[in-house]
């Protein structure tokens, strides 16, 4: 299988910046599509004269036009899925508390469950978010960035003291008080230290996150229609190149799944090579273009009959992931609801 990726609302490590949205999209489809879909966008490229499509720079009725014959493309190639990962990204600072301070791999004083358990695990990150107003959430981005344990633990000792002031559950209280508790006296254990002579704190991004998440999606793409990774085809970028190879050396071979028992998430290697990686530019692969496409049709309102048709259309083959408030506590509820009906 091939799978083509590109970004919008790239931001780095800096998660409080005026675009808060930051989208990942994946394309994976069984064969590959860049010729059949070249032979849709040439003739675009060649009219307006230009050597790559970015579809917001042209109008909307031109680009729903183009989009349907795109699609036709792709699927008479064969079967695809797109994976859209979208981050609200002021929520990685809570989501990233979380991680730091409860990882009962690191803090003893957390009970495996409120952080292996999905639902626990997101009733932490939504409590965390409800207590952190935005200075403490820069306090605590700026200190985890920086390796500060003094400061993530103020950063800490103020949340815990504004969650036992709150009207969350007992047990939600308890387990903050303690697990600061814990990290307050062992700072030196949940610090960053681990990472390869600080170099690694762009993995900590928006864009690394949405990274992985695109393994996994991979993965589940080649269980259901029997395939194995070909090449992966990331847009070129700059800032992360390294980053990326490594991320995918390291981790794009583990298939990774939550178990519904509150244990430690299930590990396995693929029974496959991973594929060749390679980060290219868009004016050199119509796949990457035609991902741009279908990132700028999941951004768009379906203000117009044509609109809400193409997006019905995408919808068929489109599978969401999201960081966000609404998402962990869309999460939450239904993992309630689950409960209640058994």
């Amino acid at each position: 299988m091939f799978a083509y990726i590109d970004e919008t609302g790239h931001s780095g490590r800096n998660i409080f910046d005026r675009n808060e949205y930051f989208q990942l999209g994946t394309l994976l489809a069984v064969n590959d599509i860049s010729e059949a879909v070249g032979l849709m966008l040439n003739p675009f490229l060649e009219r307006k004269g230009i050597v790559r499509l970015h579809a917001n720079e042209w109008p909307e009725h031109e680009l729903v036009y183009l989009t349907h014959s795109v699609l036709d493309a792709i699927e008479a190639c064969g079967p695809w899925r797109f994976n859209l990962f979208a981050v609200h990204k002021p929520f990685v600072a809570p989501t990233k508390f979380v991680d730091t301070i409860f990882d009962p791999g690191e803090n003893d004083a957390t009970p495996h469950h409120w952080y292996w358990d999905e639902m626990h695990r997101h009733v932490l990150c939504l409590v965390a978010d409800s207590a952190m107003n935005r200075q403490l959430a820069e306090s605590f981005w700026e200190a985890f960035l920086n390796d500060n344990a003094e400061a993530i633990i103020s950063v800490a000792t103020e949340l815990e003291a504004t969650v036992r002031a709150s009207s969350e559950p007992d047990a939600v209280k308890s387990v903050f008080r303690s697990s600061i508790e814990w990290a307050s006296n062992n700072s030196e254990a949940f610090t960053l230290i681990a990472t390869d002579k600080r170099k690694g704190y762009q993995s900590h991004s928006p864009n690394l996150f949405a990274f992985t998440n695109a393994f996994q999606a991979i993965h589940q793409f080649c269980k259901t229609h029997g395939c194995r990774p070909e090449v992966i085809v990331h847009d070129q970028q700059q800032e992360f190149q390294s980053e990326l190879r490594r991320f995918y050396n390291d981790f794009a071979h583990m298939v990774i799944e939550d178990r519904d028992d509150g244990g430690f998430p299930k590990a396995e290697l693929a029974p496959y090579s991973k594929g060749d990686f390679t980060l290219m530019p868009s004016t050199k692969s119509f796949g990457l273009q035609a991902v741009d496409l279908l990132l700028w049709v999941s951004q768009r309102e379906g203000a117009t009959d044509e609109m809400k048709s193409l997006k019905e259309r995408i919808e068929e083959h489109l599978e969401r992931y999201y960081i966000s408030r609404d998402m962990s506590q869309a999460i939450v509820n239904t993992r309630l609801l689950k409960r209640l009906q058994k």
